[in-house]
């Protein structure tokens, strides 16, 4: 393509040069700060988050940092995501880490969990370490542990020791101790603090942000996820600043004029919780655990009570009959929340911010199914999304495909809301040169689950930072509804990509959906080309499409795709024969040679059966997708390795793949083109 062309899709200026993509997003402006959600967006855009953003901890433990510089250790040295003391060269029978002061602890019982391990056995027993819990004001021990190597399980393996202690009175000053004797080298991860209102207190902290950040995204939420993975990392990144606030209570303090009361649950009936985000999602009100009912009403606070739910229930299904006939009407119906109420932050505050309803419906159980349809019923075929997760995922995802629905697996996200106001200037990298078609065998890898948009705030960016990344070529499924949710981790991962990494859609498209079963063809019509426009402004030329997690696509639902979606380059399905197929004569499919592996074996065994399958006298293609939880990127790499010494096997990106597939087939190598 060469010199500029300019178009308008939805409100939005796409900048196409020959270089780069870069596009610019004009949604329509608002008269006031908060969320703007203009007509054919699919999730909202979110004001620019604060210059500092306030960051609390809404783990399930209150957890102290081992590595933390900014807490006093004696000996050793940081080592990670952890602090280090190693036998025979540090200076042992001293802390290598002593947290004073600690005046946050709740009165009652409490219970500290210290993650730490050794290196090795030892031939003979003794302590390693002496964990300790003292009332600093009175030097006095309230409870301490003495951990010997024997107590371990294995060696360079983390294992968590639970000390039990009682706080007498709300302020109490305490010091948290690890003594390390010397005896064994000892990595110490951090101290977690529990106690029996944690879960319910991170449910306050969680609305308070989904009140806040609905005007200006200014609170960052410290997740157990966010904790077991990314850490700060993003915020770095992105370049946002944040500040530390480990005492949650002054975050209220701090906005309180924000906040119009409090919306009581029945922990008698669990499915309150949600009736509760919903109504404190219209009424810009924070959900209350009845044992935090006097405190939040109570002085500093005086909170009115908006609506007290205790009581007015006998079972699951009367919560969701109430909330469909007295507060379904008033929230949107582009979207609906799925949430475990036993999940009590994550999502939850970005259902408020959206003012939608938030469920948990099982589509096995009838009753239950019959209700959901009665929401389900009400979103717009081709267009609506269900966000969170289901009781089971095939059964949930196809009952939002019937409803011409999609599926978005975010109820674990932390803070969407924060990374929907990053900038929505997203700049594409050029795709590389195709290689000469050849009589080779070529294969492509794919990263699958990128659909998921607590996965791509999570576990993704450890894949991401590997420092062997590059060496490899691989298609990182993302979701294009990135561009509306996290715009500026995209824009991250652009700039920070190799020229092998490739990123492309995940299923399938604009949300999990299983296109076979769509009931309405031009419902999913309307879909596809949704699709088609978000993949185009998130930069991606390749789909990956599910029908179950190891279904064939259908002819009928190929051809929409190759009809309204004329900027792919091709798409995969799963199925498991490697089948090429095109459709329309325009579009090429592929069902992958390889659905969803799980190990190195897999990759390695689909790659051996597209050898053995080779004639050399045509190119065989080979796509196989792995999953990341079981699959790491050094299996992609020793996958590759192991046919270094094979001139005929042909590592390549998705897009690349596709466009030589394009040119076996015949077809243009790019769309609407001529060029072959």
């Amino acid at each position: 393509m060469k010199g500029r062309l300019m178009f308008t899709l939805f409100g939005s200026v796409i900048v196409v040069a020959a270089a780069a993509v870069t596009t610019y997003f004009a949604w329509p402006s608002s008269n006031k700060e908060g969320v703007h959600w203009p007509e054919g967006q699919a999730l909202p855009s979110f004001e620019e988050p604060a210059p500092t953003l306030d960051l609390m901890y809404t783990t399930d433990n209150f957890y102290y940092q081992a590595e933390d510089v900014s807490l006093a250790h004696k000996t050793g040295k940081a080592d990670g995501d952890g602090w280090l003391a190693t036998a025979g060269s540090d200076a042992p029978n001293v802390p290598m880490l002593d947290i004073t002061n600690q005046t946050n602890m709740p009165a009652g019982e409490n219970k500290a969990i210290v993650n730490m391990q050794v290196d090795s056995f030892a031939n003979e027993n003794g302590v390693v370490a002496k964990l300790e819990v003292l009332d600093q004001e009175a030097g006095t021990s309230l409870a301490s542990l003495d951990i010997s190597n024997w107590d371990f399980k294995l060696p360079n393996a983390s294992q968590s020791f639970e000390l039990p202690f009682t706080v007498a009175e709300d302020g109490q000053a305490l010091e948290f101790r690890v003594q390390w004797t010397g005896k064994s080298t000892v990595k110490l991860f951090d101290i977690g603090i529990s106690w029996a209102l944690r879960k319910d207190e991170n449910l306050v902290f969680t609305s308070l942000k989904g009140v806040v950040n609905k005007t200006k995204p200014r609170l960052y939420a410290f997740t157990d996820n966010v904790n077991g993975s990314t850490g700060t990392s993003w915020l770095t990144s992105l370049g946002l600043a944040y500040k530390e606030e480990k005492d949650n209570w002054k975050l209220l303090d701090k906005y309180r004029s924000e906040v119009s009361g409090i919306v009581v649950y029945d922990d008698s009936q669990p499915d309150t919780v949600n009736l509760a985000t919903t109504i404190a999602g219209l009424k810009d009100g924070i959900v209350a655990p009845p044992a935090l009912v006097e405190k939040l009403t109570g002085d500093p606070y005086n909170l009115p009570i908006l609506e007290d739910l205790r009581g007015d229930f006998a079972s699951k299904l009367d919560v969701y009959e109430y909330m469909l006939e007295h507060y379904w009407p008033k929230v949107t119906h582009r979207v609906i929340i799925g949430l475990d109420p036993a999940l009590k932050s994550y999502l939850r505050d970005y259902a408020m911010n959206l003012t939608a309803a938030v469920v948990w419906l099982n589509p096995k159980e009838p009753k239950e199914s019959e209700l959901l349809d009665k929401f389900l019923t009400d979103l717009p075929y081709g267009s609506g999304l269900y966000m969170g997760w289901w009781p089971d995922e095939g059964e949930g995802v196809k009952k939002t495909s019937d409803f011409g629905l999609a599926t978005v697996a975010s109820d674990y996200s932390s803070n969407l809301s924060v990374f929907s106001g990053t900038t929505r200037e997203i700049t594409v990298p050029e795709l590389p040169k195709k290689p000469p078609l050849e009589n080779k065998i070529y294969v492509s890898f794919i990263l699958s689950d990128g659909d998921n948009l607590q996965y791509m705030e999570h576990s993704f960016k450890r894949f991401w930072d590997n420092p062997d990344r590059g060496k490899v070529p691989l298609g990182w499924t993302v979701s294009p509804l990135m561009v509306d949710t996290m715009p500026g981790i995209l824009d991250f991962l652009y700039k920070t990509a190799t020229p092998n990494d490739a990123l492309i859609s995940g299923p399938s498209g604009m949300g999990y959906t299983y296109p076979n079963f769509w009931k309405d063809g031009e419902g999913l019509d309307n879909f596809v080309t949704r699709t088609n426009d978000y993949m185009s402004r998130a930069g991606l030329r390749v789909l990956t499409i599910w029908n179950y997690v190891k279904g064939e696509i259908t002819p009928e639902a190929a051809n929409r795709f190759a009809e309204h979606a004329p900027s792919l380059l091709g798409f995969t399905s799963q199925f498991g024969t490697g089948k090429i197929q095109v459709y329309k004569n325009e579009l090429p499919g592929q069902e992958l040679n390889v659905s969803y592996g799980s190990a190195e074996s897999d990759l390695t065994n689909g790659i051996e059966a597209a050898v053995k399958k080779w004639d050399g006298e045509s190119p065989v293609f080979a796509a196989i997708q792995a999953n990341p939880w079981q699959v790491s990127y050094q299996n992609f790499v020793n996958a590759m390795d192991l046919y270094a010494s094979n001139k005929d096997v042909v590592f390549v990106r998705p897009d690349t793949y596709f466009q030589l597939v394009r040119e076996s087939e015949g077809l243009p190598i790019e769309p609407n083109s001529s060029t072959k």
